[in-house]
């Protein structure tokens, strides 16, 4: 649960040295924008059967960037994001209206008819969309201001101002003269129309940037000027200076089928929600909220850092870092969870992260926004999480079988949250100073007072869930968020739990030293040839139906072979079963203490698994608690035939095959044999 931090500043006191910078962009693999779908990589154009279509960064819509602190400071509430370039304010019943997401271009006859979708329109007249057209092909000639707004080009000659829209679509429509020239120039930018400020600018291209790398020390400080954490450092730039001429796209009428590709590097993209999150007052839901709707983590006894949710809409944006290594083949992907007061740059914009990830693993480096700064990983912003993974999978070539977990502070938390309620998802994990759900846990006050932040559940009682999945967790002995006894009892929960992992105290480290150092080599290296471990003999699983959010379409109720999972009750319901079908389990641990220097000295605790399969032997044992029903698949557990079975539990359970037998268990120790199907 990061707190804040220097924006952009490596302390020379503490600074390491840095792995060299990513090898020069060349080709990637799949970067092609698609017509068609809900998503897409923002600052393209394309151009889909005669229609020019721009899509745009979302949520980049702060402005230039004037010397203000933007939202860090002068509003507390919503400073809890990580700060943009820009620093334009909209009223609070006009946010986001000219948060520019798509722009169309299409002939009809000599027409040019324009379409332009905005994040939000609550009246007719929000929205001031203009147009600048270099009619004649020539740079050289025209140019100007645009009219009213406070913006400059190079070569236009026919400036298009549309200031009504559809407050029902979020559109603004209108059209123009189609140019002489057989090839001519574009340019747009959406202005707030009761300020008369430009607060977006189109046709960026997919390299915008977006600098911001930590968040600030405190609000009286002011973040690196125009360094922002929502892809807009160019256009901030650009409107500063008032001269928007390096943006705009060159549209021949005569060949309107060429798509546009893309290039490695640090790229936003955006996909389209089946969910909106009802404002709790103010504007509409496909906006922004400066202050947030909270959710179900209130922080148990001190609110400080409680969840909340501030992207309210359907458009959701996250970070991509595509590694310049990767010409073929598949990318691995590690998720990067982003703390508080960050975003979806966070960690994957630093050199250092994107060498030893993103070039030499081979990695994609996905943040996602999680519906704001502090959303905790759960219900809505689980949902975002959930969907990020699906949509970078479909969109470029990922191995399966290296998807990572990762994240710092909050981000550490949604770390252990994800690979231990989804472990069948993952191959590894790595936690930076990870909140582990609750402040007390390994203090005197433990049980009897919870400081949970926005965490909804423990993760320390879930330990057992990642027997399969090897994770790395890194704290600081000085650490004045996430204490030294967190990490201990953290660390006590994994040596009970029976996997492998590594556990680093480092005992000169406060809660920013790695990210300030930006060494991330030995977790780098011991992730490095971790893979996803298929139907294991062994599943371990607990859940809770209050983990749950149903209205999101989020059960946690299946790892591995398992499925189905019902509680009994509201409490922990816990799985233990291990299937021999497919070859008896045997298992050798070994400890893996020791200490080293990097980026600052630590001791190690941890330990390495191995499990390696003896003789089929057609039987099922384990143990049930507080579980009235679950499934078990015979394919991936060798069971297809008849088998023995022991099978403890605390109450009555059905546990039901996918071949359609079912057990129907008792209280206390079931055994016995089941027949095969007929």
């Amino acid at each position: 649960m990061t707190a804040s931090v220097v924006g952009g500043l490596l302390s020379p006191a503490v600074a390491a040295a840095t792995p060299a910078p990513p090898p020069a962009p060349s080709p990637g693999v799949g970067l092609t924008q698609r017509c068609g779908g809900t998503s897409w990589w923002a600052g393209t154009t394309t151009v889909c059967d005669g229609t020019v279509v721009y899509r745009d960064y979302v949520n980049d819509d702060h402005g230039a960037d004037t010397g203000g602190i933007g939202y860090n400071g002068t509003q507390r509430a919503f400073g809890t994001l990580a700060h943009p370039a820009g620093d334009q304010r909209y009223a609070e019943d006009r946010i986001s209206v000219a948060d520019l997401v798509r722009l169309e271009l299409s002939r009809h006859g000599n027409r040019i008819n324009v379409a332009a979708e905005t994040a939000a329109l609550y009246r007719p007249d929000d929205t001031v969309l203009a147009l600048a057209i270099d009619t004649d092909g020539d740079p050289m000639t025209g140019g100007g201001t645009w009219g009213e707004l406070d913006v400059r080009s190079d070569g236009w000659d026919r400036l298009v101002v549309l200031d009504r829209g559809d407050p029902d679509s979020n559109t603004l429509r209108g059209s123009f003269p189609l140019p002489t020239a057989p090839r001519w120039r574009v340019q747009a930018v959406t202005a707030d129309a009761a300020a008369g400020t430009v607060m977006n600018v189109a046709f960026r291209g997919p390299d915008e940037e977006a600098q911001y790398t930590l968040a600030y020390a405190a609000p009286s400080e002011h973040p690196p000027s125009g360094q922002g954490a929502w892809f807009e450092d160019r256009q901030a730039a650009a409107l500063t200076s008032g001269d928007v001429s390096a943006f705009g796209y060159t549209v021949s009428t005569e060949d309107l089928r060429r798509g546009v590709t893309r290039e490695p590097g640090m790229h936003e993209r955006v996909y389209t929600s089946d969910y909106t999150v009802p404002a709790v007052s103010g504007p509409p839901t496909e906006s922004m909220s400066y202050t947030g709707v909270p959710g179900r983590g209130s922080g148990g006894s001190t609110s400080a850092f409680a969840q909340v949710f501030n992207l309210l809409g359907r458009y959701q944006p996250y970070g991509v870092y595509v590694p310049a290594s990767v010409t073929s083949g598949s990318y691995g992907l590690q998720m990067e969870w982003h703390g508080s007061n960050q975003g979806m740059v966070a960690q994957i914009n630093q050199p250092g992260m994107q060498q030893r990830f993103g070039e030499e693993l081979g990695r994609l480096l996905v943040t996602p926004e999680a519906r704001g700064p502090n959303g905790y990983g759960s219900d809505v912003s689980e949902r975002d999480l959930l969907d990020v993974m699906a949509d970078v999978q479909q969109a470029l070539p990922v191995d399966p079988d290296r998807v990572f977990s990762s994240g710092y502070s909050q981000g550490g938390y949604i770390t252990f949250r994800m690979a231990m309620l989804f472990p069948d998802r993952f191959a590894g994990f790595t936690g930076w100073v990870p909140f582990t759900g609750n402040d007390t846990n390994g203090t005197p006050v433990e049980g009897t007072v919870d400081v949970t932040a926005g965490a909804v559940g423990n993760m320390i009682d879930f330990a057992g869930n990642a027997r399969h999945v090897p994770g790395s967790m890194l704290f600081g002995a000085a650490d004045e968020l996430v204490q030294a006894p967190s990490a201990e009892a953290m660390r006590a929960a994994f040596a009970d739990a029976g996997g492998s992992y590594r556990w680093w105290q480092h005992t000169a480290a406060d809660h920013f030293t790695f990210i300030l150092h930006d060494d991330w080599r030995k977790e780098a290296a011991y992730s490095a040839s971790q893979r996803l471990v298929h139907d294991p003999a062994r599943v371990t699983f607990r859940t809770a139906t209050f983990l749950d959010a149903p209205e999101y379409g989020i059960r946690h109720d299946a790892a591995y072979w398992v499925s189905g999972i019902r509680p009994r009750t509201e409490q922990y319901a816990d799985t233990d079963l291990t299937s021999s079908g497919c070859g008896i389990p045997v298992v050798t641990a070994t400890p893996i203490p020791g200490a080293g220097p990097d980026p600052v000295p630590y001791v190690q605790d941890g330990r390495d698994v191995t499990v390696t399969r003896g003789p089929a032997a057609a039987r099922l044992e384990g143990t049930l608690a507080n579980v009235a029903e679950l499934q078990v698949d015979t394919q991936r557990t060798c069971l297809t035939g008849a088998f023995t079975y022991e099978l403890t539990s605390d109450g009555p359970a059905t546990l039901t095959l996918s071949d359609g037998r079912v057990l129907r268990l008792t209280a206390g120790v079931n055994r016995g044999s089941l027949p095969a199907p007929r």
